[in-house]
């Protein structure tokens, strides 16, 4: 069957335009996601500079291959900005700029600009370099939980892998292609693969943004907005599935429930920013004495819940009080005034209470209250059959036996702390 060129490629410019506009539509709903708009400039750039390439014959020579070629290559290299900008990294438009004039300036020379093979092993070595350095972007991500990105990279690849055939077929490759010919036979096979690059990679670049965009409010709805810590939800979810695991395996852990004193105190006498920073502050000194696996969240307005898995009674207390002896030696400088903030700690262990992360809070609130009642700025623990353990008071500073979690529980952590 005859298959008119001209009409196949117009059709195929369309098609790859279509999803060029597609990207430019999203990104227009959303100015944040500026990978959208470099993806989707790139794109309409490939499709126009190819189609000035494919008209060579039809327009002059000078426009076909010293314009049409440089506006193909920073196409791509757009592409590959926008990868950039999607993992965080700065945009290298020098680079961009010196491959395309660099075209310009080689087709002032005759060596270069009378063989075509070497003008079609350049171009494809160029761009494929822009395939592979925009694949390779993706293999650093900023997100790895971020699914879309593997079809993303693989089609990239297979593109790559595509243009690099050019290259020892290069001297059988004609321009305009006449009927019959080798480079005819090759034209639909190249009209096919630019709309499925197209089309495969605008649906996978706007994939990857929504599912980053997911995953955000995601982090966002389990994360407390003011300090960075864990809220309320996400540390009973976190610190439930830790429990459960632990408990099945033989193991144990203890609970801290902290109290910042006087709080409201600091609010009305300094204002409520500077209650906002006594909060902070709280968190980034609990921060450095807890350990990665621990888990620290907001429960209520000043006050704090902190799991430690793997941890004894006296090794909770050990840590309880480091915490509270850090955070009483830290003054905020709130311009005429350093006023000193406390915490009051209640600790409880689940060799005591059980596995159940509410009962377990429960009793070290009640230890949290003791702590308050007996003069604040200290940690207690229960007294009696409830706990069964010594009596709330001073213990001695015991080093903490490592926990290992598994990857998914340091992934968790990073999400929801």
């Amino acid at each position: 069957m005859h298959i008119d060129q001209p009409t196949l490629f117009a059709v195929t410019a369309f098609a790859a335009a279509i999803s060029g506009f597609m990207l430019l539509f999203a990104w227009l709903q959303d100015r944040t996601s500026t990978t959208l708009a470099w993806w989707g400039g790139g794109l309409l750039l490939v499709v126009g500079g190819t189609g000035l390439v494919v008209l060579r014959g039809v327009i002059p020579d000078e426009i076909s291959i010293t314009i049409g070629n440089p506006i193909q290559l920073f196409g791509y290299g757009m592409m590959w900005t926008g990868a950039r900008t999607f993992e965080g990294r700065k945009p290298r438009m020098t680079v961009l700029l010196a491959v395309s004039v660099g075209w310009m300036v080689a087709c002032q020379f005759d060596f270069y600009w009378t063989d075509m093979p070497l003008r079609i092993r350049v171009s494809a070595i160029l761009i494929s370099s822009y395939l592979l350095l925009t694949a390779a972007e993706y293999l650093r991500p900023k997100n790895p939980e971020l699914v879309s990105r593997w079809p993303t990279i693989f089609i990239l690849l297979l593109q790559a892998v595509g243009v690099l055939i050019r290259i020892p077929i290069a001297d059988k490759l004609v321009f305009p292609a006449p009927e019959n010919s080798f480079t005819a036979t090759l034209v639909p096979l190249g009209a096919a693969g630019l709309v499925l690059f197209s089309f495969s990679l605008a649906f996978l670049v706007m994939a990857m943004s929504k599912e980053r965009l997911v995953l955000e409010h995601k982090r966002t709805a389990l994360v407390d907005p003011l300090t960075g810590v864990a809220n309320r939800r996400a540390f009973f979810e976190r610190g439930e599935r830790i429990l459960r695991r632990l408990l099945a395996g033989g193991g144990e852990a203890a609970l801290l429930m902290l109290d910042i004193d006087k709080f409201k105190h600091v609010n009305d006498t300094f204002g409520h920013q500077a209650g906002d920073r006594v909060l902070c502050a709280f968190c980034d000194t609990a921060e450095r004495v807890l350990r990665p696996t621990d888990v620290l969240g907001r429960t209520g307005g000043e006050e704090f819940a902190c799991l430690l898995p793997g941890a004894s009674l006296a090794e909770a207390f050990a840590v309880a009080e480091r915490i509270r002896v850090e955070f009483e030696v830290c003054r905020l400088d709130l311009g005429a005034v350093r006023p000193t903030s406390t915490v009051s700690v209640g600790v409880a262990t689940t060799s005591d209470v059980g596995g159940s992360l509410a009962a377990l809070m429960a009793v070290a609130d009640r230890a949290l209250y003791r702590a308050k009642a007996n003069g604040r700025n200290r940690v207690e623990t229960l007294a009696g059959p409830l706990l069964g353990g010594p009596l709330g008071g001073p213990m001695p500073d015991v080093p903490r036996a490592p926990m290992v979690l598994r990857d998914d529980d340091r992934q968790g952590q990073s999400a929801v702390a």
